[in-house]
């Protein structure tokens, strides 16, 4: 993942249908923020760049469906519970659904753990909405509608 000319991730894995608890979501990649460039990008990454576990996880309700207060609370617990088990230190997590419930988009925007950035797209009218953190605000720069 790049933002900006800024190397950000280095994904290693990807998954498809990966269950963590109930969810089952579409795709799941993880990996960590430790470049394996070249000799100098190397040293340079070894020494100066912290070695994070991260991880993104999609999620499609369908382009028939709406987003729902319930689903939004229902897939940030599994991704807590998803990045306890396997120590990872941020995450993204991308909803994607026909519309989103105004409740919904509420608990999207005032969920606040800066470890994970959350980004819900409704299809039909074209709508975009992220939590307000930092990998919140990232997220939702790479997702066009």
């Amino acid at each position: 993942m790049v933002g900006r000319g800024r190397w950000i991730a280095d994904f290693t894995e990807s998954f498809r249908d990966h269950q963590v608890n109930d969810v089952i979501f579409d795709a799941f990649v993880r990996g960590n923020t430790r470049s394996s460039g070249f000799l100098i990008s190397r040293l340079y990454s070894f020494f100066l760049n912290p070695n994070y576990e991260v991880a993104c996880y999609l999620l499609g309700v369908g382009s028939d469906k709406k987003i729902d207060q319930k689903t939004v609370r229902k897939t940030i617990l599994a991704v807590k519970d998803s990045m306890r088990t396997n120590e990872t230190k941020w995450a993204w997590l991308y909803l994607l659904g026909g519309s989103i419930d105004p409740a919904a988009a509420e608990a999207v925007r005032g969920f606040l753990d800066q470890t994970v950035g959350m980004v819900c797209v409704g299809t039909t009218m074209r709508e975009v909405i992220n939590n307000d953190t930092f990998l919140g605000r990232q997220a939702r720069k790479y997702m066009k509608v």
